[in-house]
Order: structure tokens, then sequence, then C-alpha cells
């Protein structure tokens, strides 16, 4: 589903006159539902109408400042997961709101300019990897790897690890055009694994590009895109007992996760643990 990204502050003025104010509610609604999804997985939640109203109402409107605020900054926080740097973040939004008090109101909109200008950005991002069918990363499934790491297992090793380190022997180029992971724990550590295109970790190794023998491990446990032209990743949990941040925060399941270099990627409770690049 695609996202709204063509918001603007002066169709949020002007609807909202005509409406009464009704519009801004609807506003606020939209804008809440639109953050939890493009900023899905970082452990936080933008309340959503109800209870922005009946907080609002509580405080005085002290809350919806707050509310604003706190979405300026996660907004911010997660911007690079999209390959965004945003120069503006809930501090700016806090500051015009308050300050612009004494222009009549007017830093109000110029604080909910803020928040529409970066999330639109973001949800262009995130629009244009739904247009390609499975992420946001602009990359493409029918991509392959530019390597092919098909590691051999014999009965005997099948508790062991199929691909030992020292067998990787990438393209040089690669590295300096595609993405890289580095193993920072586990039956890989100290690795790095440069990729164009798809990168697997899973159990199977007709399916996975980095394997690794363990019963936590899915067969396709999850899948990484790297985007060369804003040098984000595109992480897919494809597995059963998950992908965490080093948080502890569960990847969402079969649903395609922008991440910044990096972010470091906890394989179920196998011990192994990926750093993005």
């Amino acid at each position: 589903m695609k996202l709204k990204e063509n918001r603007n502050i002066f169709m949020y003025i002007f609807l909202s006159i005509l409406t009464c104010g009704f519009y801004s509610y609807y506003f606020i609604y939209a804008m809440a539902l639109d953050a939890n999804t493009l900023c899905s997985g970082d452990g936080k939640k933008t309340p959503g109408l109800i209870k922005f109203l009946l907080l609002s109402v509580l405080t005085c409107g002290i809350y919806s400042i707050y509310w604003e605020y706190s979405l300026g900054n996660r907004l911010a926080e997660n911007g690079p997961r999209y390959g965004l740097q945003f120069q503006e973040n809930g501090s700016s939004v806090l500051m015009w709101r308050i300050f612009g008090m004494a222009l009549c109101g007017f830093g109000a909109f110029v604080a909910m300019n803020i928040l529409i200008k970066n999330m639109n950005a973001m949800a262009h991002v995130y629009n244009e990897g739904v247009s390609s069918g499975y992420d946001a990363s602009g990359a493409s499934y029918a991509q392959e790897p530019s390597y092919a790491a098909q590691p051999s297992l014999s009965s005997s090793d099948d508790d062991m690890l199929t691909m030992p380190v020292q067998e990787w022997k990438p393209d040089s180029d690669m590295a300096q055009t595609g993405g890289c992971i580095e193993c920072c724990r586990g039956v890989y550590e100290g690795a790095q694994f440069p990729f164009e295109g798809e990168l697997v970790i899973g159990r199977d190794e007709t399916c996975a590009h980095i394997v690794i023998k363990s019963p936590e491990i899915s067969r396709r446990h999850c899948s990484i895109f790297y985007n060369r032209e804003n040098g984000s990743y595109t992480v897919t949990d494809d597995s059963s007992n998950g992908v965490f941040y080093k948080n502890g925060q569960a990847f969402p399941k079969n649903q395609p996760v922008s991440c910044g270099a990096g972010t470091i990627l906890v394989i179920a409770n196998s011990g192994n643990e990926f750093l993005l690049k």
C-alpha cells in the first residue's frame, strides 16, 4: 500500500478553515497511521486521534504540542533508514510552536510544515519500494547477486557452518559499488560479505548465500537488499524465530524494513549478529 507523499501545508490550512477545523483532526489521524508504518520496528508508536484528542483536552492543548514534538523526533531518528538526514527535528517543531505564539500563532503552521516535509520525503522513498514490488530500496527481486556462493555440506558436518570463511572470495569491485555486511558475532565472526542485489541468510544452502546450520535458523531466515543510490539497506524477516535489532526489538514478519548503515541484525537466538556497513 502506498502512502500519501504530497501533503501540503496550504491545503491543510485551506481545508481546515473550510471544514471548521474537522479536517485538521483527520490530518492528525492520517499522519499517525503513516508514521507508524514508516517507522515500524523502532519500538515506538505515535498515538492516534482518540488519544491525541483526550490528552489534548485534559492538558488544555499542551499534549498536542508534545505530540508534534515527538513525531518530529521520530521522523528524524528514522530518516537514516531511508537514506535521509533531516536537519529539522522535534526540537525545531517545539521551538516554532512555543516562540511562534508571539507571531499570532503563525509558528504552529511552520511547525506543521516541518512534519509534512519530512514525512513526504520518507513516504516518497517508501513508495518507490512499493512500486518495485517488495521494498523501499529501489532494488529488484529479479536482480541476482554477482557472486555464487553455493556451499556444500557433508552428512558428518550437518550441524556445522557449511561455508568456511576462507572460501569467501568476493569480487573486489563489488565492495566499492555494492553493499557489505560484517559478522560481528557468531560462526563467521570478523568476516565481511560484499554483495549486490539480494543476500540471503539461512540454513538451507539451496536458497541462502550465508549458510548457518543451527536449529534456530530458518531455511530462508532473512533477506537483505542494498540501494546504492542512497546507501540504505532493506531487511525482510522471513523466519520463524525472528530477526531483532540490537536493543531486542523484533523486525516485523515478512515486511521489508529500511535500515541505515550501522544497524546490527541479531539472527534469532543463534548467537549470530551482522552489521550493515
